[in-house]
């Protein structure tokens, strides 16, 4: 693949301590998408024409709160790996970024309206997947441990207040 990729200074594993905290909530929304022009047609593979496209996807993330950690642009698709709010789907991230995007594009470059009459210079489709260190093996071993070790303090805390008593106590 023929791809100019560049990726967030200082960006570190995903680990407890890169964490994002925002007022109820803490964790990591990290997604890979992935879009193309329409008809797929090989449009960035002019490297000026790359770095502009690569340039307003930048600035759409920015607008709309999306931080970019990687964002690499083949001939005919792109592909980025991106944090977002809490509050923003990942199929919301994908219209920000396509939809500001496409619009900066066209202002750029007015001559790409011949090429996409209908003014949409992104294909409607894309690949949306969640990104994380942690494979779901270990999410799921997470979960069964903190299962039996809440039940492990539970039958501490209560040990002895389910002893059978005997009907003399209450007579």
């Amino acid at each position: 693949m023929n791809f100019h990729e560049k990726t967030a200074a200082g960006d570190e594993r995903m680990n407890s301590g890169s964490f994002v905290r925002s007022k109820h909530s803490v964790g990591l929304n990290e997604y890979h998408i992935e879009w193309c022009p329409k008809y797929r047609y090989k449009t960035m593979k002019n490297d000026y024409i790359s770095k502009e496209v690569d340039a307003f996807i930048r600035q759409a993330a920015k607008e709309h709160g999306i931080i970019i950690k990687t964002l690499g642009l083949g001939p005919d698709h792109v592909h980025s790996r991106v944090a977002i709010p809490f509050t923003m789907s990942p199929s919301k991230a994908a219209m920000y970024l396509k939809g500001r995007s496409s619009y900066l594009i066209f202002r750029r470059f007015p001559n790409f309206r011949k090429r996409y009459p209908d003014g949409s210079f992104w294909s409607p489709g894309k690949f949306i997947r969640s990104v994380s260190e942690v494979t779901s093996d270990i999410v799921d071993q997470y979960i069964r441990k903190q299962a039996v070790h809440r039940m492990e303090e539970s039958l501490r805390e209560n040990e002895g207040m389910y002893n059978q008593q005997s009907l003399m106590v209450f007579l």
